[in-house]
């Protein structure tokens, strides 16, 4: 976020090179990366059935009618976006789902993100900002490395957007203007539309609704370490790393068995207010748009698997509100 809201180009940031510190190197990736076009990395679709056609954030765009009507997203259409996106979205999401703050302060906040940064933890922008919402030191959002870190900088946002009066009640325009004072607010509504299904997909009961492509450009960016969870000390580096990554973002996460290679741990999940099989299906998004950055090959859940980058059935079924997540070997 900015407080004046101007993102400016970055181009020249691929020219960081590893080893300058912490922040320069943990945004590089996500500075780096293109745009989403026609080399799409990840969908969201809005059922599991395999949508008819697709739609670019790009083109996600309100459209309105002479009487101000609000054209969606159609709904046979998936959105599509990059693995890096996806994942920034799904923490954004999971946040919120952490904090059992309702669907609409998640979709501000997604729209806010998408606004300001393309979903793209960034290292600069207007003046001091900086990261997903485009927050500024300066005004109190916090330090560099603090604002860098997209767990808190979306609690920052929730945070700000709490103490918006009657937040609910606004529009999204009015109410990411009245966090983020941008000096071009009517540039959030255009993004709602695609945060709206993001934050079905990422929230929904129904599994299966994310999905990233083989070959998809992994993030980059380095995050803070997170505390570990029992149950996992006998788990390769990379699927501690991922199971406290979960924990830290949505919560409610119980390691119910760890496979003999460490490559695969099954885990119970209950998070905030939701039942165990919305629970577990939550986890599963969140693993899928984390996959490609941790190397995930297996995801199980409910009647599902996920393999091979793409959905399929699973016999016998998950147990509700269990998810089994393997790693590639």
């Amino acid at each position: 976020m900015t407080r004046t809201g101007t993102l400016v180009l970055l181009g020249a940031i691929t020219a960081l090179v590893v080893g300058v510190g912490w922040v320069a190197v943990s945004f590089v990736r996500d500075a780096g990366a293109s745009v989403t076009g026609a080399g799409a990395e990840c969908t969201v679709a809005l059922t599991a059935a395999a949508p008819a056609t697709t739609l670019a954030l790009s083109e996600s765009s309100v459209v309105l009618s002479a009487t101000g009507t609000v054209a969606e997203i159609p709904n046979t259409a998936a959105l599509t976006l990059d693995a890096v996106q996806l994942q920034h979205a799904s923490t954004i999401n999971a946040v919120g789902l952490l904090r059992e703050l309702p669907d609409r302060a998640r979709v501000i906040a997604l729209a806010t993100a998408l606004q300001e940064s393309s979903l793209r933890n960034l290292p600069d922008g207007d003046r001091d900002s900086l990261g997903l919402f485009q927050q500024r030191p300066s005004q109190g959002w916090g330090s560099v490395a603090e604002i860098g870190d997209p767990v808190y900088a979306s609690n920052a946002f929730y945070d700000a957007l709490l103490d918006v009066p009657d937040w609910a009640g606004l529009s999204l325009t009015d109410a990411a203007q009245a966090v983020q004072y941008s000096g071009f607010p009517d540039a959030y509504a255009k993004w709602e539309p695609a945060a709206s299904r993001l934050t079905v997909a990422l929230s929904s009961a129904e599994p299966g609704l994310v999905d990233c492509r083989a070959g998809a450009v992994a993030p980059t960016a380095d995050t803070p370490g997170r505390p570990a969870v029992a149950g996992v000390e006998a788990a390769v580096p990379g699927l501690a790393t991922l199971i406290a990554e979960a924990q830290a973002e949505l919560g409610g996460l119980t390691v119910a068995g760890l496979a003999d290679d460490g490559r695969t741990a099954t885990v119970d999940a209950s998070i905030g207010g939701l039942d165990a099989g919305r629970s577990a299906a939550v986890v599963a998004a969140w693993t899928v748009a984390h996959a490609t950055g941790a190397g995930v090959s297996h995801v199980a859940v409910a009647d599902r698997l996920w393999f091979d980058h793409a959905w399929g059935a699973l016999d016998p079924a998950a147990p509700a509100g269990r998810v089994r997540v393997t790693l590639a070997g």
